[in-house]
């Protein structure tokens, strides 16, 4: 069995993607791939949290929205099948939707109730 990882310029373009799609399928064997995130994503991530962090919303909603669409794109340079399309829509949407709920609560109540699952920092 191969173990192959795609990371950096491999997946930072459709095309390269495309590429990357032939050399997974050029033959029959057992392989377990893994892709890296598109170039940027990160970064925009680390730039995202630091915002919400902040207090800064009304950033964080545009630097996610910015994010949102870049991948958006990407996907519609990626894929031409409409069910393609739509199945790629739906696993964007779930993940977006995660970032966007965060912004709506305050992003310390979050980190607690995913951490400590309480509405409260853990006295140390």
């Amino acid at each position: 069995m191969k173990i192959m990882k795609f990371g950096g310029t491999s997946v930072g373009k459709p095309e390269r993607m495309h590429q990357v799609s032939q050399l997974i399928t050029a033959d029959d064997e057992s392989k377990i791939v893994v892709l890296s995130a598109l170039s940027g994503t990160t970064n925009s991530l680390v730039d995202i949290s630091n915002a919400m962090a902040s207090g800064n919303k009304s950033e964080a909603k545009q630097l996610i929205e910015k994010l949102e669409n870049h991948y958006k794109e990407f996907v519609k340079q990626l894929l031409k099948s409409e069910p393609g399309l739509q199945a790629a829509g739906k696993i964007l949407q779930e993940h977006f939707e995660f970032l966007y709920i965060i912004l709506k609560i305050s992003f310390q109540r979050s980190i607690e109730q995913r951490y400590f699952g309480t509405g409260r920092i853990a006295e140390h």
